[in-house]
């Protein structure tokens, strides 16, 4: 997992919005770089008729 500044995180964002990069793709992004996932939801199962 890379480590990045506060700052670091701002540049890297702004540089993706230049890009024309959604949000959510930036973030995205950044969380690749930081080695993050989100967490999955548990699946719901069908209720048994």
């Amino acid at each position: 997992m890379e480590s990045m500044t506060k700052e670091e995180m701002q540049r890297f964002l702004i540089k993706e919005a230049q890009r024309g990069s959604t949000e959510i793709e930036a973030y995205r992004n950044l969380m690749e770089i930081l080695g993050i996932e989100f967490p999955n939801e548990p699946k719901k199962q069908k209720p048994a008729e």
